[in-house]
């Protein structure tokens, strides 16, 4: 199962293969901004897979962080991710 979570921008790195960094639940994290070249410090990402993908407004962002801490979404998927082969 593939989670996205909503992530406010800090800062944008143009180039070839521009990036972001964005605060996604308390963490900096460095993300893709390739598929929005539009993306600006400040706006609201939705985040899947290292991938900023869409814009979203605050509103939107805070819904769809309410969902995920009500149903408690991100320690689900810890719990139920396939584990590592151990030798």
């Amino acid at each position: 199962m593939c989670l996205g979570i909503p992530a406010k921008v800090l800062d944008v790195a143009d180039g070839p293969l521009p990036s972001a960094v964005v605060d996604m639940a308390g963490q900096q994290r460095r993300v893709s901004a390739m598929y929005l070249p539009e993306l600006q410090v400040g706006d609201w990402v939705f985040i899947q897979n290292g991938f900023a993908m869409n814009v979203l407004d605050e509103e939107e962002a805070r819904q769809s962080l309410a969902a995920i801490d009500e149903y408690n979404l991100i320690a689900h998927v810890a719990e139920n991710a396939p584990k590592p082969h151990q030798r």
